[in-house]
């Protein structure tokens, strides 16, 4: 089990705790661009063909300000939950987007700048007595690194209510593109609460255990088959976190959900990783692009699409820049 699996066993093993739910989704996606598109921006056909070829037909672009957005996700997410701003003791922000929160054309503001506006944007819904933090660096693991600190907070009596906020936008094509993935990235926002309560809302999620995993043998500028092999091993490794904290296999799990890089990376994943095709989500795979936190949006997509009943089991798996992990969640 790795040192962070083990911790977090470690938090939950001297007394039986509640579950932890995970609620109250709600995000917002870009208008969806056609990757034919990317021939404007001078992007070589050929680079365009390879998205084409895996499945990767258009990526969101959101025009409209980060903050708008993340203000109508997070309104959302209080209504559905009942929840004023008072509630809240902790709000986790995921995004490496700093400069893309608050900026429109021509405008540019310093981190101090754009923090401070982040505490007004909260202040304004009422939140005035939370702990704001971020949770970046981390690449698409940053979700996973807020939700394992929510869960730690609840599950200690530290926090009654932690709400978490992911918002990611692209400022150009070549900050897009995800040549080694062959992807493209795309534009979102989401919200969600995590409480030991479920809050009058159909869509909930307990927390069952979360893992992440350090790649370990990751050369700069290193061979790529070398690269998708660590990752791959430390996926492996994540998981088996979870199969071991849970006593569960992969049998046990109505669906697994990846990144949505491409579709045969997708299915290529969940296979190795000894899920049968079926129990794959690819929904929103070459739909949207990847959005860094786009397990959560899937996570959420599903239980729309009522394709989840209750006690279904599902991973969810994230890959960052120096390590990836594991979500194990059940629906209530």
């Amino acid at each position: 089990m790795s040192a962070i699996g083990e911790f977090s066993s470690m938090l939950v093993s001297n007394a039986i705790q509640p579950p932890v739910l995970l609620s109250a989704i709600h995000y917002e996606v870009g208008t969806a661009v056609p990757v034919g598109r990317l021939l404007d921006d001078n992007v070589p056909i050929e680079n365009i063909n390879e998205l084409l070829d895996k499945g990767v037909q258009a990526y969101s672009v959101m025009q409209r300000p980060l903050a708008d957005a993340l203000r109508d996700c997070t309104r959302r997410s209080l209504a559905e939950t009942g929840l004023s701003g008072d509630d809240i003791d902790t709000v986790i922000l995921v995004t490496e987007s700093f400069s893309e929160l608050f900026s429109s054309k021509g405008e540019s503001a310093s981190f101090r700048e754009v923090r401070n506006r982040t505490f007004d944007l909260f202040y304004d819904f009422g939140i005035r007595r939370a702990a704001i933090f971020c949770a970046t660096y981390g690449g698409c693991t940053n979700l996973l690194q807020a939700a394992l600190t929510a869960k730690a907070l609840v599950q200690q009596g530290r926090a009654r209510h932690v709400l978490i906020v992911a918002a990611e936008r692209f400022a150009d094509t070549g900050s897009r593109l995800m040549k080694e993935a062959v992807s493209i990235a795309g534009d979102g926002v989401a919200a969600c609460v995590v409480s030991v309560a479920a809050l009058g809302t159909s869509r909930a999620f307990t927390l069952d255990f979360i893992s992440l995993a350090p790649y370990k043998n990751m050369q700069p500028g290193g061979d790529m088959a070398n690269l998708l092999l660590e990752m791959f091993r430390a996926l492996k490794n994540a998981a088996a976190d979870c199969y071991e904290a849970l006593h569960r296999q992969p049998r046990h799990y109505s669906w697994v959900v990846l990144g949505d890089y491409n579709r045969q990376t997708s299915l290529t994943y969940s296979k190795l990783l000894g899920f049968q095709p079926e129990k794959t989500f690819l929904d929103n795979v070459g739909r949207l692009g990847h959005i860094p936190f786009d397990p959560l949006i899937n996570l959420a997509d599903l239980a729309e699409s009522r394709r989840v009943k209750s006690d279904d089991a599902l991973l969810l798996f994230m890959c960052g820049p120096i390590s990836c992990g594991a979500l194990s969640v059940t629906a209530c």
